[in-house]
């Protein structure tokens, strides 16, 4: 496995060619065509220059299993496709009924990041690589004892773009952006379902927890509700303001622009000081060698 985007680092020319010849490229290239077909689901309502670039900028990840891919609260900065291997999605642990169980796998040709990235949101949930396979009488992915046989599990593949690129064409190709922030948007209120499954916060807000300290939560109640088929229902039935596919959970904060340049605002503000502060330390220091020579 290799950086596509080594043909635009290793061949200028690439950028030079007529957009035709670059989609020739691309779909006449075996592996950038099997990528697309592969990812159909994504690209399906793609302008074909914004496939073609983020294809061809798209750079190669391996993660051993077992390992975070992207932390709580944390900001997402590349969109990730899974050209191998299966991922587990928790929710926040402080926010978990039970404790380390996965609310989401997904395998092989999924693709994660991209509501993150495109309304520029903290992600409030956890995505890591799997380290065991799902015990099918648990549900869950399990930790083994020390006993049990230890089955090495391949690395990870992802492909990614980063977060700059995917910006940069969303602009260049409105229409496409479009498209996909809805896409992403609608892949996001099923990952907020799934979050919901498990989540203190949640249960506490729809009434169904009668104490009001959630974590005393029975676990039965919980199987009870989705064994029947009706958690879907309580989602649809109660829905929070948060889980409206226009409004956002507090702790995924919307990155604020105005308010990161008047953070680095006051940083450089303080580091002036800093280099003021210096500035008058080494004058002092040259005076001082000065005055020691004069004496001599």
């Amino acid at each position: 496995m290799y950086d596509f985007n080594l043909v635009i680092e290793e061949f200028v020319f690439y950028q030079q060619i007529t957009p035709k010849m670059q989609t020739e490229l691309i779909q006449n290239t075996r592996v950038f065509q099997e990528f697309e077909k592969s990812f159909n689901h994504f690209f399906d309502e793609c302008e074909r220059g914004f496939t073609n670039e983020l294809i061809i900028n798209m750079f190669c990840r391996l993660y051993t299993p077992g390992k975070t891919v992207i932390s709580y609260k944390s900001n997402v900065k590349e969109m990730y496709f899974i050209r191998q291997g299966i991922v587990e999605v928790y929710n926040n642990d402080n926010d978990e009924i039970q404790k380390e169980k996965p609310i989401l796998y997904l395998p092989k040709f999924s693709y994660f990041g991209d509501y993150q990235i495109l309304k520029k949101l903290k992600s409030n949930i956890v995505i890591k690589t799997l380290q065991n396979y799902p015990n099918p009488n648990e549900g869950g992915s399990q930790k083994r004892s020390q006993s049990q046989p230890m089955e090495s599990l391949p690395d990870i593949i992802f492909m990614c773009v980063n977060k700059d690129k995917l910006d940069n064409l969303c602009d260049l190709f409105p229409q496409t952006a479009d498209n996909i922030e809805r896409k992403a948007l609608e892949r996001r209120k099923r990952f907020m379902a799934q979050k919901n499954t498990n989540s203190k916060r949640y249960f506490k807000k729809i009434g169904l927890a009668q104490n009001p300290k959630i974590e005393n939560l029975d676990i039965e109640v919980l199987e009870h509700y989705k064994q029947k088929g009706e958690f879907n229902e309580y989602l649809t039935r109660y829905p929070t303001q948060e889980d409206k596919m226009d409004s956002f959970y507090s702790d995924e904060e919307a990155e604020n622009s105005e308010s990161q340049k008047e953070d680095m605002k006051i940083y450089l503000s303080k580091l002036n000081k800093k280099i003021d502060i210096l500035v008058e330390a080494l004058k002092d220091a040259e005076g001082l060698i000065k005055h020691q020579t004069d004496r001599k």
